[in-house]
């Protein structure tokens, strides 16, 4: 026997949308669909009640004998087909198939479209094959009797060539509860802890109406960058949480799901908050599952004489660009739902004999919307117009807004509209009065600008040239464009990738964020510092070399993470003469990719957008010919007018609804990522 030492990692690449991974996925789904168990969750529970008696009850251990559930894979011989024929169908295989293969087939063809792939490409095996090879391991003359062992370190520190096997130990009469007040034993698997993995625990709470039943669940797990690893477990009669994660990076979301799936209520917490990581139990913060995030808040009038938070009579809200109405509630209350995590809109709010107010929220994060009376509007054009001998014609366009740190007014702050310098700002003063001698905000934080151009503008705010926040406004005629300013002292360090949105490459770029005062070089990975905020922002992503396209993005301030993947000039431009679309210079592109779900996509409000020009592809960047997106694929749409649009996706499964809302430039590409 010959061992030879490897003192550099062997790294073998398999990308997730080549064949053999395909497959891989289709047998995985496979297994789940016909598992014993799935069967079993689909059985209804039933509930059982004892109607009131003096008899005492007992309880007795029984000995169930060994259970073994074991499946024998059906196997088919295909026919060798003929040489004769010159013409031989090759698909004259599938014949031979039984009728549940043939369905099962026929299902993979519908998700994945196995019958389209390039099977030439080498196998997993293969490659790994080519990998030892190259390295030295496995050679000419070791390659029919290879000596290649795969060596692993157990709990004690030990070297282990040997394959893991599972352990299982029967537990004695003896069991005691463990000192966590967790349940030691709903199952018979005992695991060894592995070094370095550490277990947080911490109180749970369930808020907002929510409840737990026998039809719902709470699920624990760590998220790292949208990928979910390990899972946790929950103590109900204590309102406690415990997990063990081998790493501290991402984030422990707690979720309240029902037998559907659907989640009703989530709460979460990054784990880099947690005060010490040396230690191998940490105490974490308290987490509360909240109903899931939608769009909500709070519309008022400006002058409500009232205590509580009430709107004008006969006030109408509209989200996604009228696709939902709604009128307030007695305390002002709006909201919409079936909306996801981190989607954005313009939400418009009008009453009678009060100019409309617009402005762009995000889920999950409550708005205070006012109504500004017209008349009240139309004293501020008559005292700005005396103070700066001007007159103010046509319908007002007016960007209204206050500066805040942390929920406390600012004062001694300066406001400039990025996209328009030479709108002039308005202060106010203790009297709520334009202030023509204030160079800055007052006590008050309030600001103003009048006839501002209809579009989309960036609102920036600084003071001694360090900047403090940043918002983005959406200017209609005879609207007033709600733009606070928040700002906070709690920032969060946050990974930022650049990578090829196919093949998962890292690609150097220089990146521009809103919530960062200076553009900077990442080389696919970096982490940066945000501000903790729910807030809409944008990004810039300008790629080395030619290949690939510069583009826009939108983020969030209080993402998790960023990502940015990137598209090539090539595959945008062959799609397009394939399908032979027109170019219009004064148009748009857009790419989105949606990776949680099927789904479809349109342009709010924009019934006149051509079908023929909305592409779907799949996890490899390949056309789908069925008008509609699957998972892991995403879309392009081709030629869209330059406006402020609402991109909104709607899955298939959940029927909930992913919006962002995306000013588009003529002769330039936004890319969007609908992951919640």
């Amino acid at each position: 026997m010959k061992f030879i030492p490897i003192y550099e990692a062997l790294t073998i690449k398999a990308q997730k949308n080549s064949p053999p991974h395909i497959a891989f996925e289709e047998l995985l789904e496979s297994e789940r669909q016909l598992a014993e168990w799935s069967r079993i969750e689909k059985v209804k529970p039933l509930n059982l009640a004892a109607e009131k008696s003096t008899a005492p009850l007992f309880a007795k251990r029984v000995e169930i004998a060994e259970m073994v559930i074991q499946k024998t894979p059906e196997r088919f011989v295909a026919e060798a087909p003929s040489t004769t024929t010159v013409d031989a169908d090759p698909t004259a295989w599938m014949n031979d198939l039984s009728p549940a293969q043939a369905k099962r087939l026929q299902a993979a063809q519908s998700r994945s479209e196995v019958m389209g792939q390039d099977w030439s490409q080498p196998t997993w095996s293969d490659m790994a094959k080519e990998v030892l090879e190259k390295s030295g391991v496995m050679t000419a003359t070791t390659s029919s009797n290879p000596r290649v062992y795969v060596a692993g370190v157990d709990a004690s520190g030990k070297a282990n060539t040997k394959i893991p096997q599972a352990e299982v130990r029967i537990p004695d009469r003896n069991n005691q509860p463990s000192d966590d007040g967790m349940n030691p034993s709903y199952g018979l698997v005992e695991e060894q802890r592995p070094a370095g993995i550490r277990t947080i625990s911490g109180p749970l709470e369930i808020t907002g109406g929510l409840a737990v039943t026998n039809e719902h669940h709470i699920e624990i797990r760590r998220s790292d960058e949208g990928v979910l690893k390990e899972l946790g477990k929950v103590n109900l009669v204590q309102g406690q949480y415990n997990i063990d994660v081998e790493d501290v990076t991402g984030s422990i979301i707690a979720r309240l799901v029902d037998k559907e799936g659907k989640t009703l209520g989530e709460g979460s917490f990054r784990l880099n908050r947690v005060a010490s990581i040396a230690q191998n139990r940490l105490q974490g913060p308290k987490i509360r599952i909240e109903p899931h995030p939608d769009f909500g808040g709070i519309v008022t009038s400006a002058y409500n004489p009232k205590p509580d938070d009430a709107a004008p009579a006969k006030t109408l809200v509209t989200f996604v660009k009228g696709a939902k109405e709604v009128a307030p509630k007695k305390d002002g209350a709006v909201a919409m739902d079936n909306v996801t995590k981190g989607s954005t809109t313009v939400m418009r709010a009008a009453a009678p004999s009060h100019m409309q107010t617009a402005s762009i929220v995000v889920s999950g994060q409550e708005f205070k919307t006012p109504l500004y009376p017209a008349s009240m509007i139309q004293a501020l054009q008559d005292i700005l117009s005396q103070q700066r001998q001007m007159s103010f014609e046509g319908a007002p366009t007016i960007i209204w807004g206050k500066v805040s740190l942390d929920g406390k007014t600012l004062s001694g702050i300066d406001v400039v509209v990025e996209s328009d310098p030479s709108l002039v700002p308005v202060y106010f003063n203790q009297f709520m009065l334009p202030d023509p001698s204030l160079k800055s905000t007052g006590d008050n934080g309030l600001f103003a600008f009048v006839n501002a151009e209809p579009g989309f503008h960036s609102l920036l705010a600084t003071r001694a040239e360090a900047i403090v926040g940043y918002q983005n406004v959406v200017v209609e005629e005879g609207s007033v464009a709600q733009g606070d300013i928040q700002s906070t002292m709690k920032n969060e360090a946050v990974p930022l990738r650049v990578y090829d949105a196919f093949a998962g490459d890292a690609v150097p770029a220089t990146v521009t964020m809103q919530s960062l005062q200076s553009e900077f070089e990442v080389q696919g990975a970096t982490t940066v510092t945000l501000p903790n905020l729910k807030r809409y922002g944008l990004m810039r992503v300008q790629p080395e070399g030619t290949d690939y396209v510069a583009a826009r993005y939108v983020y969030n301030d209080n993402d998790e993470y960023v990502h940015a993947p990137v598209v090539r000039w090539s595959w945008l431009s062959a799609i397009k003469g394939y399908l032979k679309i027109d170019d219009l210079p004064t148009a748009g592109v857009i790419v989105g990719f949606v990776p949680d779900e099927n789904f479809e996509v349109y342009l709010a409000a924009y019934d006149s957008f051509n079908p023929r020009q909305i592409v779907y592809f799949d996890m490899q960047g390949r056309i789908l010919q069925n008008g509609k997106g699957i998972a892991g694929g995403g879309f392009i749409l081709y030629n869209v007018p330059e406006d402020i649009h609402e991109v909104v996706v709607v899955g298939e499964r959940t029927q909930k609804i992913y919006s962002r809302v995306l000013p588009v430039d003529p002769n330039t590409l936004s890319v969007l990522s609908f992951r919640e």
